[in-house]
């Protein structure tokens, strides 16, 4: 009896309980019970992303198609028409006068008290405004107008702007190509002042008005350190005369003395000012203290492209480049898509 038990004792210690997962049925029962478990939450997780991308697709793409556009900014409007879509437009600015078919388009008031009643009457499909228009935005979307804001700090946010639009309307290809270009020549100006000596610059954005040439500006409003102008002074090979944290500060004619310039630029569009470039720059010859009056480094932009933050900031950028390395051979040329 005894070796009988042991024999079966030994039999059983050779046939151990099989684990499940050598255990088919068993296998199969464990992954089922697995999927089951954890099926839901994997498809709720799917479906928030899945939704959001959606979302985050619709924001950027819209439509892609937009017959009745309103642009309530000069950059918007030649962004739009750089992209191929001014046929597209309905509706502009007052002061969107760029390119020349832009002129011959309804104005619908400007930047800061654009006319709600003539862009409804217009019933666009699209209103694009600029940041600074966020209220407007807000009245529009009460209206149930698609709107669109677009921003315009800083040259990252200009180009992003051009890509945004371009992706919004289905004209993607045309807006890379439009960025792909100003980059090539940024970065071509970059190179040639890379080991230039880099001269102090104001940039003035704005002042009163006198007719009087001996007269000094006054209430000067600049170019700070938080706004593309200043990139453009350092992409250029200059550097800003203002390190201060104001991004448009107003100055008195005292501290342009004070700061000293070595360059000083004059900007803004000579059909908004009451006189005409050569009194201003006798203007700010009278700051003789000055590096850039005693050098005749005053210069005054009189086009009106060097005052808007579109795709043709790059002419701007090459003509400051021009003057502060005028030795160098900088192109100037209007971006394009081809």
């Amino acid at each position: 009896m005894k070796n009988n038990h042991k024999c079966e004792f030994k039999s059983k210690m050779k046939s151990p309980i099989r684990p499940w997962w050598k255990n088919p049925s068993v296998f199969l029962d464990v992954i089922t019970w697995h999927i089951l478990r954890w099926l839901p939450p994997i498809m709720i997780c799917v479906a928030i992303i899945l939704a959001f991308t959606l979302k985050k697709e619709k924001t950027i793409t819209g439509k892609k198609s937009y017959s009745r556009i309103v642009a309530l900014a000069p950059n918007i409007t030649e962004t739009l028409f750089a992209i191929g879509l001014g046929d597209k437009i309905v509706g502009v600015s007052e002061f969107c006068n760029y390119p020349k078919a832009a002129k011959k388009i309804p104005r619908v008031g400007a930047l800061l008290n654009p006319n709600y009643e003539a862009i409804i009457a217009l019933k666009p499909d699209l209103v694009m405004v600029v940041d600074e228009m966020a209220d407007s935005k807000a009245r529009f979307d009460s209206l149930g107008i698609e709107t669109m804001i677009i921003k315009h700090d800083s040259l990252e946010e200009i180009l992003e702007s051009i890509i945004l639009i371009g992706q919004k309307c289905g004209k993607i290809s045309e807006a890379e190509k439009i960025v792909s270009d100003i980059k090539n020549r940024i970065a071509q100006i970059q190179i040639a002042v890379e080991n230039q000596t880099r001269p102090s610059v104001l940039i003035s954005l704005g002042h009163n008005y006198s007719q009087n040439p001996n007269d000094k500006p006054q209430n000067i409003t600049i170019a700070g350190n938080d706004g593309f102008y200043s990139q453009m002074i350092e992409y250029a090979g200059g550097k800003n005369v203002y390190n201060g944290k104001i991004p448009f500060p107003v100055i008195s004619w005292e501290s342009v003395i004070a700061m000293n310039p070595q360059i000083i630029i004059d900007i803004g569009p000579v059909e908004t000012k009451p006189i005409d470039a050569e009194i201003i720059t006798k203007q700010w010859k009278n700051f003789s203290q000055t590096d850039a009056a005693k050098n005749n480094a005053i210069f005054v932009f009189t086009e009106d492209y060097t005052a808007i933050p579109g795709p043709r900031f790059i002419l701007t950028l090459e003509k400051i480049a021009r003057i502060i390395n005028p030795q160098l051979k900088i192109q100037e040329d209007e971006p394009n898509s081809n």
